[in-house]
């Protein structure tokens, strides 16, 4: 039997054994945790490391959005400035393109024109013969109530009927009278009537009725109207009444009247011949001065709308449809731009009436 000193050392051996190997446990475990800590610790250095790198990225990424926007808006602000200039070259186009119509449309007008003056060129030869043979003739005597000074020989139009018991002078004092030329006719509406009472056309139409009135026959009678839409004579209250050539104060009041008219509106003759038909007993000769084919009718439009030409010739065959019989129309046509078709007209008139036709030079009367 072993005895009990040998039972005690075996058991303090297995103890030893025993502590070594938990102790070798417990260094095993403190080993492997530290390096586990250590491992995390560089885990976590690679996490922050990483974390700033995403940062630096999210702030150059932030930097090249606001460049981008910025960029974005100059493009924009360029777009808007080539989508105005590209408006404005579109715009110039419509213009350079109307303007070159325009041109076109003077262009033909002035052929067709230069076409009319050619065949009325032809017609004036044997009108001139007419007037020189009438030029020649002497009034009966008397002293004109109305004298009439200018430059050189205005005698040739007496070819016109002057030599009548009644003669009517008809004055058109539509806007067309106002200027030669469209563009400046529309200049002129648009003035206050003081002014357009001065347009040098208007006064050369006045100076063209002081010019009859001072050739009338002695112990003749006359009556001066004015028209555009509307007629009246230019004597209030003396409208269907014949007025006598002896009466100077008369004569003197229709150019003082004459003188304070402002042209305005369009050009109605049916309105002015309807004044043939009022008059009692009816004249034996009218004097039309005007400057051109009518623009209304005898129901006066109110719209602004352009006429055409051939609107115009129609309009001025209705109205020389209605003219009175017998009574010989004769025309002083003032010069108007863009009616190539007015001297034909008119001349026609005069060989339909029995009358004259006329278109003055420059620096008539």
């Amino acid at each position: 039997m072993r005895t009990r000193r040998e039972i005690g050392g075996s058991l303090i051996s297995f103890l030893d054994v025993m502590c070594c190997g938990f102790g070798a446990v417990i260094l095993l475990v403190v080993i492997l945790n530290n390096q586990v800590l250590t491992k995390r610790q560089e885990e976590s250095a690679e996490v922050r490391a990483e974390l700033a790198r995403v940062a630096t990225l999210e702030a150059l990424a932030r930097d090249e959005l606001t460049r981008l926007k910025t960029d974005i808006a100059k493009v924009e602000a360029q777009q808007a400035q080539t989508a105005s200039q590209a408006a404005q070259l579109r715009q110039r186009i419509r213009d350079t393109t109307t303007q070159a119509q325009e041109l076109q449309s003077r262009a033909q007008a002035a052929q067709s024109s230069l076409a009319a003056t050619q065949a009325q060129n032809t017609a004036m030869a044997e009108a001139v013969s007419l007037l020189r043979t009438k030029a020649s003739q002497q009034w009966e005597g008397g002293k004109r109530p109305v004298g009439f000074t200018g430059d050189g020989q205005r005698q040739y139009l007496t070819g016109l009927k002057l030599g009548g018991e009644r003669t009517l002078i008809l004055l058109d004092s539509s806007a067309s009278m106002l200027d030669e030329i469209v563009v400046n006719v529309v200049r002129w509406k648009m003035m206050p009537p003081e002014t357009r009472r001065n347009a040098p056309k208007w006064q050369r139409a006045v100076r063209t009725v002081h010019w009859l009135l001072a050739n009338l026959r002695p112990g003749k009678q006359y009556q001066v109207v004015v028209f555009n839409t509307e007629a009246s004579a230019l004597i209030a209250g003396t409208d269907s009444r014949w007025l006598s050539s002896d009466d100077a104060a008369q004569m003197n009041a229709i150019l003082t009247a004459a003188r304070g008219v402002a042209p305005t509106g369009g050009t109605s003759l049916h309105r002015a011949f309807a004044v043939i038909d009022r008059m009692a007993p009816p004249p034996d000769s009218v004097i039309l001065v005007t400057d051109g084919l009518p623009t209304q009718g005898g129901r006066i439009e109110t719209s602004d709308r352009l006429i055409s030409e051939d609107e115009r010739k129609a309009l001025f065959a209705d109205a020389v449809r209605g003219l009175r019989k017998g009574i010989p129309v004769n025309t002083l046509l003032l010069p108007m731009e863009g009616d190539p078709s007015a001297a034909a007209a008119f001349w026609q008139l005069a060989i339909m009436t029995q009358g004259s036709f006329i278109t003055p030079s420059g620096d008539w009367p």
